[in-house]
């Protein structure tokens, strides 16, 4: 792990020196916060809860590049936590979060994006968003054990805009996941993508997308696979902001060995058409409700279908005391790179964010997040409905100190399956940071 991370910082610190000499500014901010939390059930567990103190001490930064054309954003985060009963438990946390840009022309640019985790905190490997709310990498909420783990996700995509609403862009991205823990899988993926968008006229246009997907493990439990997704969508404006879109997605899996390990990696094929609304609220975000139904033709084995919602939407309310974000989905997928994969899935997912300003130091924020998970082809039928709902109180001591207390509620209930669990963690933060970054050099 010692070695990656250093290959990590080396070619981050080589980019940033390409960078920095064209850059018009420098700037850094620093970052330390430590972080006493309660947590009732560390371990997951259904019945057998063990309790602990937990004491988290994290140094950290961020430096940022800013040219005219590009630029480059390095975010590292460290922490150590220490387990008052378990310290057995005690370790190293290692959060990096690199993003690079370069803007060929006003139309065509590149952008650069790798994240890294080292942990053993399940609870670490969450979903990472970038400035506009919008998940860049997605976490693994199926970890339950407090064994050491690191994954790696980079992509690198190129973008063009050949038109006031006109665009294409490429797309590859590799992903990794090793553990300590040699009964969980290691796994790799590699996803070359690419799509087009294209108004015919100010009131019709479409979406066309293809991606590729190979899945690598490790071990003899689960078989590697090719997996091959087509899109195609039509819109049609009713009003400048309102329209109808139908939809038509079709996936195709292709297991290497289907005799692998339970034996019920099995090839399939599965088309689902939909259709549905959507709304424009600005010419970057658009939001979309749609129903439909998807057919999968599973070699050797008995065809499943069934309804599902096309429903996508994140946006953020901006006022002057309070915000508040909305982020929506729900479709069909596959689970293949958590640490419990499941596969193909019918899916629907929530989340509410809030923030309230009670005074200018003094703020309250709170958060719901809702998931519901249908496995389709597992073998005991199993659902999952995940629910977090979380609050807390921050008062800003100083421009460069603040601190919060809060409370976070999560729960899992698994329909035919025995991997419930509740568990209740109350903490208090203390973040020292400055409200400006500092401007190195000139």
């Amino acid at each position: 792990m010692k070695t990656r991370l250093c290959q990590l910082l080396v070619v981050s610190a080589a980019i940033l020196s390409a960078t920095a000499s064209f850059a018009a500014q420098v700037l850094f901010t620093p970052r330390a916060s430590v972080t006493v939390e309660y947590n009732d059930n560390i371990d997951l567990d259904r019945k057998n809860k063990q309790d602990d103190v937990i004491t988290t001490v994290s140094p950290g930064g961020t430096l940022e590049v800013l040219g005219q054309v590009s630029g480059l954003r390095l975010a590292y985060d460290p922490g150590y936590s220490f387990y008052a009963d378990n310290d057995e438990f005690d370790s190293w946390r290692h959060n990096l979060l690199g993003t690079a840009w370069h803007e060929f022309t006003r139309q065509t640019r590149l952008d650069l994006t790798n994240y890294f985790l080292y942990s053993k905190d399940p609870f670490d490997n969450r979903d990472v968003e970038d400035d506009r709310g919008n998940i860049i990498v997605e976490g693994d909420d199926r970890r339950r054990q407090r064994d050491t783990f690191y994954r790696n996700q980079a992509t690198a995509r190129l973008s063009h805009q050949f038109g006031p609403e006109n665009s294409t862009f490429a797309q590859f991205t590799h992903g990794l996941t090793k553990y300590d823990d040699p009964s969980e899988e290691d796994s790799q993926e590699f996803s070359p993508s690419a799509g087009v968008t294209y108004w015919f006229t100010t009131w019709t246009g479409m979406e066309l997308e293809g991606g590729y997907t190979r899945g690598i493990y490790d071990e003899n439990t689960t078989s590697d696979f090719n997996n091959y997704l087509a899109r195609l969508r039509l819109n049609h404006r009713l009003t400048p902001r309102f329209g109808l879109f139908g939809e038509y997605r079709q996936i195709y899996r292709d297991f290497d060995d289907s005799d692998i390990g339970t034996g019920d990696d099995q090839d399939y094929m599965v088309y689902a058409p939909s259709a549905g609304f959507f709304y424009q609220f600005d010419p970057t975000l658009t939001a979309s409700l749609g129903a439909g139904y998807f057919y999968q033709e599973i070699q050797n084995d008995e065809d499943e279908q069934g309804p599902f919602v096309n429903a996508d939407i994140n946006k953020l309310w901006d006022f002057q005391r309070w915000n508040v974000r909305t982020r929506a989905s729900s479709g069909i997928d596959s689970e293949d790179f958590s640490s419990d994969t499941r596969g193909f899935e019918r899916y629907a997912q929530g989340e509410v964010i809030g923030v309230y300003n009670l005074t200018r130091e003094l703020f309250a924020d709170c958060s719901l997040r809702y998931r519901y998970s249908d496995f389709i082809n597992s073998e005991d039928d199993e659902v999952d409905h995940r629910y977090t709902a979380g609050a807390g109180l921050g008062y800003r001591v100083t421009r460069w100190m603040t601190l919060r207390v809060a409370y976070q509620f999560n729960r899992l209930d698994a329909e035919n399956s025995t991997d419930d669990y509740e568990q209740h963690r109350v903490y208090a933060t203390i973040t020292l940071q400055p409200d400006q970054p500092y401007r190195v050099g000139r």
